[in-house]
């Protein structure tokens, strides 16, 4: 009896060290900002004969007060299991913190659980980010949006996401979003999309389609290049048909230099064409910063940015042109755990 006993208390001892306990991870990003600029509208009446009846120029300023702003600040729990030899469970719950509000704290990223096994791969299945994600190797920017189109990388419920093992530095990708009709949908329809990246050396590249119904359409290729050890260059280019007159069209140029000091210095510039598919709909960003490696773990940021954005739209003999011109300056602190 006690020879049974012992060998329980064994295997038990053996099932909870089996059982690691969670990886807790985040980050605290917060930032000073100030943005500025203004906004044009001209509104134009046509005769039948498409001469010019009248044209009228507002203006008006956008605020220029200072905002204090959390980046993607985060708390989350990861780990795994090992079910055999060679497949583990994985699981991962990552909520998003506003470090400076007290509104809207605990909202849901990436939280998913899944299987990986060594041979065949891993799945996922939860609330998930785009694959699109995994193919931007030309973003550079800190805060806010990775690139400027206006398909970009969102996170889905009710999500399922393949990731093939590396075969020599090549990895294919899959993902499926169920439309359940209920108020949890966050694309109201099915979503599909795969694709594939190459990583090796000083090379990334990549490219993905993504399809929602017959609604949305979207090609992208992205990849980068270590030009030497301090200089690495990155482009991207996405089609977005948005079953509108126009495909939108997305390029994005950026390059990163490590310097001799503990600053790295980054530049970027983002161009859409036919934004949403409307005609005569266009944005342009330009943006320059630098990254202070203060420790491991805490960086201090300092950037700039340069944003137009215009667009026309014509109703009958009335045309209304929009446009946007603005600057902004920030800097902050990044801490991660």
């Amino acid at each position: 009896m006690k020879k049974l006993l012992l060998a329980t208390a064994v295997a038990a001892l053996s099932v909870s060290a089996a059982q690691a306990a969670p990886t807790v991870y985040g980050k605290a990003f917060v930032t000073l900002d100030v943005n500025t600029g203004d906004n044009d509208t001209t509104t134009t009446n046509y005769n039948p004969d498409g001469s010019v009846l009248s044209s009228v120029k507002t203006s008006k300023s956008a605020d220029g007060r200072s905002q204090l702003n959390s980046n993607a600040s985060r708390i989350g729990f990861k780990g795994s299991e090992a079910l055999t030899g060679n497949t583990d469970l994985l699981y991962q719950l990552e909520y998003g913190v506003d470090v400076d509000a007290n509104s809207d704290q605990f909202y849901s990223r990436d939280t998913y659980l899944g299987l990986k096994n060594a041979q065949y791969g891993t799945l996922l299945a939860g609330r998930l980010t785009a694959i699109d994600d995994y193919v931007n190797f030309a973003n550079v920017t800190q805060g806010g949006d990775a690139v400027l189109a206006s398909y970009e990388s969102p996170r889905l419920n009710n999500t399922f996401a393949y990731f093939s093992p590396s075969y020599d530095g090549m990895q294919f990708m899959a993902m499926y979003t169920m439309d359940e009709n209920n108020f949890t949908d966050t694309a109201d329809r099915d979503v599909f999309a795969v694709g594939g990246k190459y990583e090796m050396g000083p090379m990334n590249v990549g490219a993905t389609y993504t399809q929602a119904g017959d609604e949305l359409k979207v090609i992208r290729v992205s990849g980068n290049y270590a030009v030497n050890p301090v200089l690495t260059v990155g482009a991207l280019y996405q089609n977005s048909d948005f079953d509108a007159d126009k495909k939108e069209n997305a390029f994005t140029l950026s390059g990163e230099m490590q310097t001799a000091t503990p600053w790295t210095v980054y530049a970027q510039g983002d161009v859409v064409n036919n934004v949403l598919g409307a005609k005569d709909a266009d944005t342009y960003r330009l943006v320059a910063g630098g990254k202070y490696a203060i420790n491991a773990a805490t960086t201090g940021h300092l950037y700039g940015a340069y944003l137009n954005d215009e667009s026309t739209v014509r109703t009958g003999a009335v045309e209304v042109k929009e446009e946007f011109d603005g600057f902004g300056i920030g800097g902050g602190i990044e801490y991660k755990f």
